[in-house]
C-alpha cells in the first residue's frame, strides 16, 4: 500500500486509531492508580579495589554487583532475617545495584510495598555483602598495597517511588496508536472499498460526479440545496448525454447500475433524472429493475402495467408511460411482479421497446438491476448506449467494481464514468433546491436511499395527505423557481437505509 493511501485510509478510519488509543490509555491509568504503593530503600557503599589500576576496580565493582544480585547474598539475607515471609527469590527481585559514573562508589537498593521491610532488605543485604567481600579478598596482596575494602558509606533512606501515571499513559498511547493502525492497515488489505475519487481512478474509471451532502457529512444549513447542486454538477459533467439529437434522430439510452445490491442506484438514477427535467430536455425513466423495483415507491406512482407488460407483449409503450413532476418527467414503470424476469429482459420486444423511447425523448434513464448478480444488467447494458456506474462510498469493494468493469466490457457497454454516492443514511432537513434562473415552477422531490427489503409492486401507493405532501420515501418541494421563492412542506424525515 501506498503511504499517500494509507494515510488517507487514516484519515477515513480515525476511529480505528483512537479508540485503542483510548482504551489502552484509560487501563493503563486505571492499572497504575490502583497498583499498590512501592516504597525504595537505597545505600552507598564505598569500594577500594586496593590498587591504581582502573581497569581492576572496574572489575571489582562489577564483581560485587553480581555477587549482590545473585543468590548467595540473597539466602544470607533469608539467613538473617528470619523471616518466612521472605523468599530468596523475592530477595533477588527486590534488590538492585549500580555504580556511580567516575566514582568508586556503589549504591544498592530494594524495592518493596513495605517501607519497613526494603529497608530491612537493603540494610542486611548491604551487611550480608561487606562479609562476603571480606571473605573472598586476600588478606595479603601480592603486590605488598593495601587490601581491597568495601565499607557502607550512607546509611539506608526510603522513599516512595512514584506511580509514573503520565508515562504509563504515553506508553500505553503510543501502544494504542500502533495497533490502530496496523489494524487499518489489515483492513485496508483485506477488504480495500472505494472511498473517494482516487480510489476509482486508479480503477481507470472516471469520476463524473460524487453525490454527498456539504462534504458528505449532510450537517450544513442547506442540505437540500447542496443535494440539487451535487446532481446539477452529475448532470453538466455526463459526456454528450443531453445532446443526443444532435446530428441524430434518437436520443440517448444511459444505463444505470452499481455493483452490487444497497448501492443507491434509484436515488441517483431518480436524483438525475429530476435533474436533466430541469432543462426542458424530455427524459423518460425506466424502472427496469423488475426483481426489486423502487423507482415507483421514490416517484409516489400507483401500481400500473409498465415496462413488464410492454415485453410480454399484452402492452404498448404509448399505454403504459407515465406522468410525474407536473408533466415534466415520464416514467416507464417496472409494471405487475413476473415469475421470470431475466427471461422476459431476455425478449427481443427489449431492443424494440428502447429504440422507440430513444425516438420520442432525449434522454432515456435506465434503473438497472446489480451487474454482479444475474444477467439483468448485462442483456439492459447491451440495448443502452452507455452505462454509468453507481459507487457506494466506503462500502463498495474494488473487486466488484473490477469485475463491473470486466462484465461491461465484455458485453460492448460504453462506460460514461462512475458517481460516488457518499450520501448519509439519514438526510438532514434544510432548505429547499436552490432556485434556478428561469425555470417555471415545479415539484422538486428529493429522492432518498433504497430500503432494506422492497415492497412487492402491488403494494397500495403512499398515503397523500390534504394539503399535497406526500409520505414516504421522498419528500416534495414547491418551489417557485422563476421568482426564488421556496415554500417547503418537509414531512418526518425517513433514515436512509443501507
Amino acid at each position: 500500500m501506498e503511504l499517500r493511501a494509507y494515510v488517507r485510509a487514516c484519515r477515513r478510519r480515525w476511529l480505528w486509531l483512537l479508540i485503542p488509543v483510548l482504551l489502552a490509555s484509560a487501563i493503563a491509568g486505571a492499572l497504575t492508580v490502583t497498583a499498590k504503593p512501592a516504597y525504595q530503600s537505597s545505600m552507598i557503599l564505598f569500594v577500594s579495589a586496593g590498587t591504581g589500576d582502573p581497569d581492576a576496580e572496574a572489575r571489582r565493582l562489577n564483581s560485587y554487583i553480581a555477587l549482590l544480585t545473585g543468590p548467595r547474598v540473597a539466602q544470607g539475607v533469608v539467613t538473617k532475617l528470619g523471616n518466612d515471609q521472605v523468599t530468596a527469590d523475592q530477595v533477588r527481585k527486590s534488590l538492585a545495584a549500580q555504580v556511580s559514573e567516575g566514582t568508586d562508589l556503589l549504591e544498592i537498593s530494594a524495592t518493596d510495598p513495605s517501607a519497613a521491610k526494603s529497608r530491612e532488605i537493603v540494610t542486611t543485604a548491604a551487611s550480608v555483602l561487606v562479609t562476603l567481600a571480606k571473605q573472598i579478598a586476600p588478606a595479603n596482596p601480592a603486590d605488598g598495597g593495601p587490601a581491597p575494602n568495601i565499607s557502607i558509606l550512607q546509611d539506608a533512606e526510603t522513599v516512595r517511588q512514584p506511580g509514573n501515571l503520565a508515562r504509563n499513559i504515553g506508553f500505553a498511547g503510543v501502544l494504542g496508536l500502533l495497533l490502530g493502525a496496523i489494524a487499518v492497515a489489515i483492513r485496508e488489505a483485506a477488504g480495500k472499498t472505494v472511498a473517494e475519487e482516487e480510489d476509482l481512478r486508479r480503477l481507470g474509471l472516471g469520476t463524473v460526479g460524487v453525490i454527498s451532502l456539504d462534504g458528505r457529512d449532510g450537517r450544513g444549513d442547506h442540505p437540500d440545496q447542496a443535494l440539487a447542486e451535487a446532481f446539477r454538477r452529475l448532470r453538466s459533467l455526463l459526456p454528450g448525454i443531453t445532446d443526443g439529437r444532435r446530428g441524430s434522430p434518437r436520443g440517448r439510452a444511459l444505463m444505470l447500475a452499481g455493483s452490487g445490491r444497497k448501492e443507491g442506484t434509484t436515488a441517483v438514477t431518480c436524483g438525475l433524472a429530476i435533474a436533466l427535467a430541469e432543462t426542458g430536455a424530455r427524459v423518460v425513466l425506466v424502472d427496469a429493475n423488475l426483481r426489486t423495483p423502487g423507482v415507483g415507491r421514490y416517484l409516489s406512482l400507483d401500481p400500473v402495467p409498465g415496462l413488464a407488460e410492454v415485453l410480454s407483449g399484452a402492452a404498448r409503450v404509448p399505454d403504459v408511460l407515465r406522468e410525474s413532476l407536473n408533466g415534466r418527467l415520464t416514467v416507464l414503470p417496472a409494471g405487475e411482479h413476473v415469475p421470470d424476469p431475466g427471461g422476459l429482459l431476455a425478449s427481443p420486444r427489449l431492443p424494440a421497446t428502447v429504440r422507440t423511447l430513444t425516438e420520442r425523448f432525449d434522454v432515456v434513464l435506465v434503473d438497472a438491476p446489480p451487474l454482479n448478480g444475474p444477467a439483468d444488467a448485462a442483456v439492459l447494458g447491451k440495448v443502452a448506449d452507455s452505462a454509468l456506474l453507481v459507487v457506494r462510498a466506503n462500502r463498495t469493494r474494488t473487486a466488484d467494481v473490477e469485475r463491473s468493469i470486466e462484465l461491461l466490457e465484455k458485453i460492448g457497454t460504453k462506460v460514461a464514468g462512475a458517481v460516488l454516492n457518499a450520501l448519509p443514511r439519514k438526510l438532514p432537513t434544510g432548505q429547499a433546491w436552490a432556485a434556478a434562473a428561469q425555470v417555471p415552477p415545479s415539484e422538486l422531490l428529493i429522492p432518498l436511499d433504497e430500503p432494506d427489503e422492497p415492497e412487492p409492486v402491488s403494494t397500495p401507493p403512499a398515503p397523500r395527505t390534504p394539503n399535497g405532501v406526500i409520505r414516504g420515501r421522498a419528500r416534495v418541494v414547491k418551489a417557485a423557481l422563476s421568482t426564488g421563492e421556496e415554500k417547503a412542506e418537509e414531512p418526518e424525515e425517513p433514515e436512509q437505509r443501507e
